[in-house]
């Protein structure tokens, strides 16, 4: 991880080598480190990385990419300064508060999630995603999955009883791919701390952002926080996946994620749950 000292020179305002007005250690970042830096010309967020072994999946060229196309499009807190090599990422800080389990399960709330989403779906993905060399570009779970188990399994063997969530996970990508959708920019991470309400909603952390079907961000948010049929059915709808098909791909989208979360989990030497399904 770059020495912090290091990092602070690259925020806009501290260049020749200023005192921040404010340096804040933000919550929530249990790997990476993340502060809150307000200078003579800005406020802001900086990010380091934590330990590449405990960040399974995630692809920063990726990340950057899918991130500014979100900020263009006022979804996401803009970039300022981004050096993958360097394991640093500078936006601009929003004010605000992050959701929490209230807000989820409010109706409405969830009605301008969903349109949110809706208009993230409906972006153009960024062009040099399309090329067959970039990292990350085809998101594939069942790949993802293993890849994490053999990591926590090490020199390649899976952990005892991974067969168990693998079949029926293999079953459940059946379902999602007899009715896939057009792959789009998928958050992959929302959470109560990824949703930030101030005079809209932003989403933040794009660390797990993909191209993807577009259910997967509903079934995120249905693994991290189980819904009323009535709520998921709103939601649904607010993101634009209202058809006759959705409601019943949902469940195998939920499955896939939980089953991404509980091989993660394993990937980073935590314990876990299996999912089960069916």
């Amino acid at each position: 991880m770059m020495p912090l000292a290091t990092a602070l020179a690259l925020v806009p305002g501290l260049e020749q080598g200023a005192a921040p007005l404010r340096l804040q250690r933000l919550a929530g970042g249990h790997i990476n480190e993340t502060w809150r830096v307000d200078t003579s010309v800005g406020q802001y967020t900086l990010r380091l990385d934590g330990p590449a072994a405990m960040r399974p999946g995630v692809a920063r060229n990726r990340e950057l990419l899918l991130h500014a196309a979100a900020a263009a499009a006022g979804l996401a807190p803009p970039i300022v300064c981004a050096v993958p090599a360097a394991q640093l990422l500078i936006c601009e800080y929003l004010q605000g508060r992050t959701w929490n389990d209230a807000d989820f399960r409010d109706p409405a709330a969830l009605q301008r999630l969903g349109e949110r989403l809706q208009v993230l779906h409906g972006l153009a993905p960024p062009a040099a995603m399309a090329s067959p060399a970039f990292m990350g570009a085809s998101f594939d779970p069942y790949a993802l999955t293993l890849r994490y188990l053999q990591q926590a399994g090490g020199a390649g063997a899976l952990p005892d009883g991974s067969e168990a969530v693998l079949a029926p996970l293999r079953g459940a990508l059946a379902e999602m791919e007899a009715a896939a959708a057009t792959p789009v920019i998928v958050h992959g991470d929302l959470p109560y701390g990824n949703v930030l309400e101030n005079s809209r909603l932003w989403l933040l952390d794009w660390e797990y952002a993909q191209l993807a079907d577009p259910i997967y961000d509903v079934a995120c948010i249905v693994a991290h926080l189980p819904l009323s049929s009535t709520l998921q059915q709103r939601l649904l709808a607010a993101t634009g996946l209202g058809g006759a098909q959705a409601p019943g791909r949902l469940p195998a989208a939920v499955f896939v994620y939980r089953a991404l979360t509980w091989a993660w989990h394993l990937a980073r030497g935590e314990r876990c749950d299996a999912p089960s399904w069916g």
